[in-house]
């Protein structure tokens, strides 16, 4: 049976070790996810957690987009005086993103590829293009392994400096067993609490959080998903 065609539920019971041993094929879905959209891409509206994030954080903020994807909440925070930095795993949607910025505009507006492990978050905090940073991750932290989910955290961890933001919203638990809009992939369902522990011993802390459906609405699907802001402390 080939990657793509795994049922999300055989897909939970893969072991960590072996979670990471798919990554090739993960990033080939998401590839051929966003080549298939490539020819239809249209600047739409952002995410329901994109427009949240914008009156949290402060308007000169440099914004690091972790799992941007089409690129739809990077240009949406760009389109609005932020400067944005896109990353992803997915050289088409990276390809895709750049291509773009020179029709929709884009001042501001950078994209790279990253697997998190190749010190591409490090360096782009290094290199912060604003006192204020935010680092946004959509819909992201559900999509990585548990084991890409460390490598994250280490990064922000070692390049964030007190103040910064780090705004995550992902799919619960209470969401494994829903109806979902979107074709089979690799889905992890997190812990709310466990997640806020992890972030707290990294120096992190939380604050505000929010669980349940409403908030990131899609056809037929309402995921139930948790919203998170953290501030990196001293």
């Amino acid at each position: 049976m080939s990657f793509n065609s795994l049922a999300i539920e055989e897909i939970l019971m893969i072991p960590k070790p072996a979670q990471q041993a798919r990554s090739d094929g993960r990033r080939d879905f998401w590839n051929q996810f966003y080549q298939s959209s490539a020819e239809s891409w249209e600047l739409s509206l952002p995410s329901q957690f994109a427009a949240f994030v914008a009156n949290e954080i402060d308007r000169k903020a440099h914004v690091v987009d972790i799992g941007c994807g089409n690129a739809r909440d990077s240009f949406f925070f760009s389109r609005h005086g932020f400067l944005v930095t896109g990353l992803d795993a997915s050289e088409v949607a990276v390809a895709s993103a750049r291509e773009h910025t020179k029709t929709q505009g884009g001042d501001g507006l950078e994209f790279a590829i990253t697997n998190l492990k190749d010190g591409m978050v490090q360096q782009v905090l290094s290199n912060r293009r604003a006192k204020a940073v935010c680092i946004y991750a959509r819909f992201f932290l559900h999509a990585i392994t548990d084991d890409e989910e460390d490598s994250l955290i280490d990064a922000l961890h070692e390049g964030c400096q007190p103040g910064d933001i780090v705004a995550f919203e992902y799919r619960t638990l209470a969401d494994r067993d829903t109806t979902k809009v979107a074709p089979p992939h690799f889905r992890r369902y997190l812990c709310a609490a466990e997640l806020d522990e992890k972030m707290k011993q990294f120096q992190f802390t939380k604050r505000y959080g929010v669980e349940g459906v409403g908030f990131a609405k899609y056809k037929a699907e309402d995921a139930i998903v948790a919203r998170a802001i953290y501030e990196k402390g001293l």
